[in-house]
């Protein structure tokens, strides 16, 4: 079993070694995997009606719908895609668990607040967007609130999942993967090679000399 103790607190069994991990991280990835494919479902369905069913005169009001359809298809992609630094986050950092983490904009969006790992008594944010066809509440947020997990440092990117590591998501400071983020700030993070940027140069590895992950 892999553990993984620094002087910032991440100390235990990284994520990846606990049980339900893997389980949870195939559910996330089966629930997405879904989501995208039936985005594309509806697009060449949308698509057989506009071509096959309806008169010229909708054409025009189809190609929008065609539009928002693939926007979102690739939205999904992009979201399936991101489950890789998921994997790379859970198998360098352990779970933690934190209450009333969870606070909702007007904008009904999602904001999860996490100790800083070199000053606990600060916090960091990370966003959650609600998305065009999401709005976030209280109520559907609830369990994350009540028993949230959590793997990785807030100040750069996290895995996120609520009780029995469901609903498990990947939530990212939006300066994380930019290339003009100071490299002493990213070398502050824990093991930060594994979780933001494996094959970057000139990013910390692990005491072997290895990039992990």
């Amino acid at each position: 079993m892999s553990t993984y103790s620094t002087q910032s607190g991440f100390d235990g069994p990284v994520a990846w070694d606990t049980p339900g991990t893997s389980s949870g991280l195939a559910r996330a990835v089966a629930a997405q995997l879904a989501k995208f494919l039936g985005w594309v479902a509806l697009w060449w369905a949308a698509l057989y009606v506009t071509i096959v069913l309806l008169p010229v005169a909708a054409v025009v009001p189809m190609v929008l719908v065609l539009a928002v359809l693939v926007f979102n298809a690739v939205l999904s992609l992009g979201r399936l895609f991101r489950f890789r630094r998921v994997l790379r986050i859970l198998r360098v950092y352990p779970w933690r668990q934190q209450r009333g983490a969870v606070r909702i904009t007007k904008g009904k969006d999602a904001v999860f607040v996490l100790p800083d790992p070199d000053k606990p008594e600060t916090t960091v944010s990370l966003k959650a967007a609600a998305g065009l066809f999401r709005s976030l509440t209280r109520q559907s947020m609830k369990d994350y609130d009540e028993e949230l997990r959590y793997a990785g440092d807030p100040r750069f990117a996290c895995v996120v999942a609520g009780p029995g590591l469901r609903g498990l998501s990947y939530l990212a400071q939006p300066t994380a993967y930019n290339h003009r983020t100071s490299p002493a700030a990213r070398a502050s993070a824990p093991k930060p090679a594994a979780a933001l940027a494996p094959s970057a140069p000139g990013w910390p590895t692990d005491g072997g000399g290895r990039r992990p992950g």
